[in-house]
């Protein structure tokens, strides 16, 4: 008889009833039946079921039994036993096992703090597309510049700044240089939060038309129609209105 026949014959098991919750896996099982008593109980399924018999071979203490040509013997005996199940059908499992009580907790309650935009210092290295001086020092380059200097930048003034894109951008002094596309932000810092560029222009209002630039003080909104191509007299003009 080979491992597989000698169990395929055992139809019954008595348990302690403090485990009957082994049966759990097969609680859908209607052929699977319990005899319930107040210190063991006994399970009945029909023959050939392993699935039954797995989930009851870890159970500390049980008992199987086979059922062969009307006579009960238990697992590995050849001798009638008077120790059987009792008759009946018996309970179905899932009218036996009920779920433990259990009570329902509130979700835990989080303060949800809105994330402060700023810059840090790190991220990648980046070549710059954009500067910021004042007016002054962009007066006095300008009077020295090349035709093809000034022609290389565009530049927007918003009171004595001055902001510059272009791919050939000078060296002023004192000027801050920043890089980014649709979002500046100085070379040598990122963004903190480190969002894409389009989460950080949405968040602060920015639109397509326009630029944000970010610095270690604010977030500023700058039209892109703002920026013109940059001229002597442009520059002459812009700081008399400065």
């Amino acid at each position: 008889m080979t491992p597989a026949d000698r169990w395929r014959d055992v139809v019954a098991a008595r348990i302690s009833a403090e485990h009957m919750d082994a049966l759990a896996p097969v609680r859908d099982r209607s052929g699977v039946r319990v005899h319930p008593a107040a210190a063991a109980a006994w399970v009945r399924w029909p023959a050939g079921s392993a699935d039954v018999v797995r989930c009851l071979l870890p159970v500390p203490g049980v008992t199987f039994f086979t059922h062969l040509r009307g006579v009960w013997s238990m697992l590995g005996s050849r001798l009638p036993t008077s120790d059987v199940p009792p008759e009946g059908d018996g309970l179905p499992v899932a009218a036996v096992l009920v779920p433990g009580r259990f009570e329902a907790a509130s979700p835990r309650r989080e303060e949800i703090r809105p994330a402060v935009l700023g810059i840090v210092r790190g991220g990648e290295p980046r070549p710059a597309s954009a500067l910021v001086c004042s007016v002054e020092v962009l007066v006095r380059w300008a009077d020295v510049a090349t035709t093809a200097e000034l022609a290389a930048v565009r530049a927007a003034r918003c009171g004595g700044r001055a902001i510059l894109l272009g791919p050939r951008l000078p060296s002023l002094a004192g000027a801050v240089r920043l890089w980014g596309t649709d979002v500046l932000v100085p070379v040598g810092f990122r963004p903190e939060p480190e969002l894409p560029p389009a989460t950080l222009r949405e968040a602060c209002g920015a639109e397509a038309d326009e630029l944000l630039v970010l610095d270690e003080a604010r977030a500023e909104v700058v039209p892109k129609g703002a920026f013109e191509p940059l001229t002597r007299a442009g520059v002459r003009l812009g700081a008399a209105q400065s």
